[in-house]
Protein backbone atom coordinates (compact mmCIF):
# COMPACT_ATOMS: atom_id res chain seq x y z
CA UNK A 1 0.00 0.00 0.00
CA UNK A 2 3.25 2.02 1.00
CA UNK A 3 4.59 2.03 -2.57
CA UNK A 4 1.28 2.21 -4.44
CA UNK A 5 0.72 5.82 -2.10
CA UNK A 6 4.24 6.62 -3.32
CA UNK A 7 3.80 5.89 -6.92
CA UNK A 8 0.36 8.16 -7.02
CA UNK A 9 2.35 10.86 -5.74
CA UNK A 10 4.67 11.03 -7.83
CA UNK A 11 2.66 10.42 -10.08
CA UNK A 12 0.43 13.55 -9.55
CA UNK A 13 3.80 15.76 -9.02
CA UNK A 14 4.74 15.11 -12.43
CA UNK A 15 1.48 15.56 -14.45
CA UNK A 16 1.68 18.96 -12.22
CA UNK A 17 4.67 20.53 -12.87
CA UNK A 18 4.02 19.33 -16.82
CA UNK A 19 -0.06 20.73 -17.17
CA UNK A 20 -1.93 23.14 -16.67
CA UNK A 21 -4.06 22.21 -13.56
CA UNK A 22 -8.01 23.14 -13.25
CA UNK A 23 -10.61 21.83 -10.14
CA UNK A 24 -13.67 21.58 -10.19
CA UNK A 25 -17.29 20.26 -9.12
CA UNK A 26 -19.97 18.63 -10.65
CA UNK A 27 -23.45 16.86 -10.26
CA UNK A 28 -26.41 15.95 -12.23
CA UNK A 29 -28.96 13.25 -13.55
CA UNK A 30 -28.56 9.83 -13.94
CA UNK A 31 -30.64 7.24 -15.98
CA UNK A 32 -29.44 3.78 -15.38
CA UNK A 33 -30.11 -0.03 -15.67
CA UNK A 34 -28.97 -3.49 -15.25
CA UNK A 35 -27.94 -5.38 -18.42
CA UNK A 36 -29.75 -8.86 -19.33
CA UNK A 37 -27.75 -12.40 -18.48
CA UNK A 38 -28.18 -15.08 -17.51
CA UNK A 39 -27.52 -17.86 -14.07
CA UNK A 40 -26.41 -21.33 -15.01
CA UNK A 41 -26.24 -24.26 -12.96
CA UNK A 42 -26.26 -28.34 -13.81
CA UNK A 43 -29.69 -28.59 -14.61
CA UNK A 44 -29.37 -25.92 -17.36
CA UNK A 45 -29.30 -21.95 -17.19
CA UNK A 46 -32.06 -18.85 -16.40
CA UNK A 47 -31.79 -16.11 -18.74
CA UNK A 48 -33.15 -12.42 -17.64
CA UNK A 49 -33.54 -9.70 -20.03
CA UNK A 50 -32.27 -5.80 -19.52
CA UNK A 51 -34.31 -4.33 -16.65
CA UNK A 52 -36.20 -0.91 -16.91
CA UNK A 53 -34.84 2.29 -16.33
CA UNK A 54 -34.49 4.08 -12.96
CA UNK A 55 -33.58 7.55 -12.48
CA UNK A 56 -30.71 8.91 -10.05
CA UNK A 57 -28.04 11.41 -9.44
CA UNK A 58 -24.66 11.63 -9.27
CA UNK A 59 -22.20 14.34 -7.64
CA UNK A 60 -18.46 14.81 -6.53
CA UNK A 61 -15.16 16.93 -8.33
CA UNK A 62 -12.29 16.22 -10.60
CA UNK A 63 -9.09 17.25 -11.72
CA UNK A 64 -7.87 18.15 -15.30
CA UNK A 65 -4.17 17.87 -16.14
CA UNK A 66 -4.26 19.78 -19.32
CA UNK A 67 -1.03 19.29 -22.07
CA UNK A 68 -1.69 20.95 -24.62
CA UNK A 69 -4.42 22.32 -26.87
CA UNK A 70 -5.34 18.56 -27.83
CA UNK A 71 -4.41 15.97 -24.76
CA UNK A 72 -5.79 16.29 -21.19
CA UNK A 73 -6.22 14.17 -18.39
CA UNK A 74 -8.94 14.22 -16.08
CA UNK A 75 -9.11 11.90 -12.67
CA UNK A 76 -13.03 12.39 -10.86
CA UNK A 77 -14.12 11.18 -7.45
CA UNK A 78 -18.05 11.02 -8.03
CA UNK A 79 -20.89 9.69 -5.64
CA UNK A 80 -23.44 8.06 -8.24
CA UNK A 81 -26.83 6.55 -6.88
CA UNK A 82 -27.42 4.11 -9.80
CA UNK A 83 -29.46 0.64 -10.09
CA UNK A 84 -32.42 -0.47 -11.67
CA UNK A 85 -36.52 -1.11 -11.67
CA UNK A 86 -38.60 -4.45 -12.12
CA UNK A 87 -42.31 -4.12 -12.98
CA UNK A 88 -43.82 -7.16 -11.85
CA UNK A 89 -47.96 -7.83 -11.44
CA UNK A 90 -48.23 -3.61 -11.71
CA UNK A 91 -45.60 -3.01 -8.83
CA UNK A 92 -42.07 -1.49 -9.12
CA UNK A 93 -39.41 -2.80 -7.27
CA UNK A 94 -36.56 -0.44 -7.39
CA UNK A 95 -33.13 -1.01 -6.79
CA UNK A 96 -30.88 2.08 -5.59
CA UNK A 97 -27.12 1.12 -5.65
CA UNK A 98 -24.95 4.26 -4.30
CA UNK A 99 -21.33 3.30 -5.41
CA UNK A 100 -18.33 5.85 -5.01
CA UNK A 101 -16.86 5.97 -8.99
CA UNK A 102 -13.38 7.13 -9.56
CA UNK A 103 -12.85 7.75 -13.56
CA UNK A 104 -9.21 8.12 -14.89
CA UNK A 105 -10.58 9.63 -18.47
CA UNK A 106 -8.32 10.93 -21.25
CA UNK A 107 -9.21 14.47 -22.24
CA UNK A 108 -9.03 14.51 -26.09
CA UNK A 109 -10.05 18.10 -27.46
CA UNK A 110 -10.75 18.23 -31.39
CA UNK A 111 -11.33 21.83 -31.33
CA UNK A 112 -11.79 24.36 -28.67
CA UNK A 113 -13.94 24.13 -25.19
CA UNK A 114 -15.07 20.31 -26.49
CA UNK A 115 -13.84 17.50 -25.31
CA UNK A 116 -14.11 13.46 -25.57
CA UNK A 117 -13.38 12.31 -22.48
CA UNK A 118 -12.85 8.30 -22.55
CA UNK A 119 -10.93 5.63 -20.05
CA UNK A 120 -11.56 3.09 -17.23
CA UNK A 121 -14.41 3.65 -14.28
CA UNK A 122 -13.26 1.75 -10.90
CA UNK A 123 -16.21 2.08 -8.29
CA UNK A 124 -17.55 0.64 -4.59
CA UNK A 125 -20.46 -0.22 -3.26
CA UNK A 126 -21.20 2.02 0.07
CA UNK A 127 -24.71 1.83 -0.01
CA UNK A 128 -28.14 -0.26 -1.30
CA UNK A 129 -31.63 0.22 -1.19
CA UNK A 130 -34.65 -1.68 -2.20
CA UNK A 131 -38.44 -0.30 -2.88
CA UNK A 132 -41.28 -1.65 -3.60
CA UNK A 133 -44.17 1.31 -2.57
CA UNK A 134 -44.19 3.00 0.65
CA UNK A 135 -41.74 -0.33 1.43
CA UNK A 136 -38.51 0.06 1.63
CA UNK A 137 -35.57 -1.90 3.09
CA UNK A 138 -31.85 -1.05 3.01
CA UNK A 139 -27.73 -1.58 3.98
CA UNK A 140 -27.69 -5.25 5.94
CA UNK A 141 -31.88 -6.08 5.53
CA UNK A 142 -31.19 -5.82 1.55
CA UNK A 143 -27.66 -7.99 2.31
CA UNK A 144 -30.29 -10.30 3.88
CA UNK A 145 -32.64 -10.84 1.48
CA UNK A 146 -30.65 -11.09 -1.51
CA UNK A 147 -28.49 -13.91 0.56
CA UNK A 148 -31.42 -15.36 1.29
CA UNK A 149 -31.65 -16.22 -3.32
CA UNK A 150 -28.12 -17.12 -2.82
CA UNK A 151 -27.27 -13.70 -4.24
CA UNK A 152 -25.04 -10.57 -3.21
CA UNK A 153 -24.33 -6.84 -3.85
CA UNK A 154 -20.96 -7.05 -5.35
CA UNK A 155 -18.86 -4.35 -3.95
CA UNK A 156 -16.43 -3.35 -7.21
CA UNK A 157 -17.89 -1.98 -10.01
CA UNK A 158 -15.17 -2.10 -12.95
CA UNK A 159 -16.53 -0.15 -16.24
CA UNK A 160 -15.43 1.62 -19.49
CA UNK A 161 -16.90 5.29 -19.85
CA UNK A 162 -17.36 7.42 -22.94
CA UNK A 163 -18.47 10.89 -22.76
CA UNK A 164 -18.18 14.52 -23.96
CA UNK A 165 -18.07 17.66 -22.18
CA UNK A 166 -18.20 21.44 -23.54
CA UNK A 167 -16.68 24.65 -21.34
CA UNK A 168 -18.27 27.63 -21.45
CA UNK A 169 -16.39 30.99 -20.71
CA UNK A 170 -13.08 28.60 -19.10
CA UNK A 171 -15.50 27.82 -15.94
CA UNK A 172 -18.96 26.47 -16.55
CA UNK A 173 -19.23 22.87 -18.10
CA UNK A 174 -21.62 20.47 -19.07
CA UNK A 175 -21.69 17.20 -20.26
CA UNK A 176 -23.45 13.71 -21.06
CA UNK A 177 -21.55 10.44 -20.86
CA UNK A 178 -21.84 6.28 -20.92
CA UNK A 179 -20.81 4.04 -18.15
CA UNK A 180 -20.56 0.65 -19.75
CA UNK A 181 -20.15 -2.04 -16.50
CA UNK A 182 -18.12 -5.00 -17.18
CA UNK A 183 -18.79 -6.43 -13.71
CA UNK A 184 -22.37 -7.95 -12.90
CA UNK A 185 -24.18 -5.58 -10.61
CA UNK A 186 -25.42 -8.52 -8.24
CA UNK A 187 -23.14 -11.64 -8.07
CA UNK A 188 -23.52 -15.09 -6.05
CA UNK A 189 -22.65 -15.76 -2.31
CA UNK A 190 -19.82 -18.54 -1.99
CA UNK A 191 -22.65 -21.27 -1.10
CA UNK A 192 -24.48 -20.61 -4.25
CA UNK A 193 -20.81 -20.81 -5.97
CA UNK A 194 -19.88 -24.08 -4.17
CA UNK A 195 -23.67 -25.65 -5.43
CA UNK A 196 -22.25 -25.19 -9.05
CA UNK A 197 -24.30 -21.90 -10.08
CA UNK A 198 -22.68 -18.74 -11.89
CA UNK A 199 -23.94 -15.74 -13.35
CA UNK A 200 -22.90 -13.46 -16.26
CA UNK A 201 -24.52 -9.94 -17.33
CA UNK A 202 -26.78 -8.08 -15.57
CA UNK A 203 -24.06 -5.17 -15.21
CA UNK A 204 -24.40 -1.72 -14.86
CA UNK A 205 -25.41 0.70 -17.28
CA UNK A 206 -25.24 4.16 -16.40
CA UNK A 207 -25.99 6.97 -18.91
CA UNK A 208 -25.22 10.57 -17.01
CA UNK A 209 -25.91 14.16 -17.92
CA UNK A 210 -24.07 16.43 -15.71
CA UNK A 211 -23.43 20.62 -15.32
CA UNK A 212 -19.60 21.59 -13.36
CA UNK A 213 -18.12 24.12 -12.48
CA UNK A 214 -13.89 24.44 -12.89
CA UNK A 215 -12.00 27.14 -10.60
Amino acid sequence: MKKIIVILTALVITLSANAQIKFGLKAGLNVSQFSGGSVKGEEGSIDFDASNMLVGFHAGGYVNFNFGPVIGLQPEVVFSLQGEKETEGGESIKTNLGFINVPILLDIKPIPNFSILVGPQVGINVTKKMSNGDVSISGSEVSDLLEESGMKVNTIDVAAVLGVQYTILDHLTIGARYNFGFTPAVGLTEEAKDAGLSISGGSNRVIQFSIGWSF
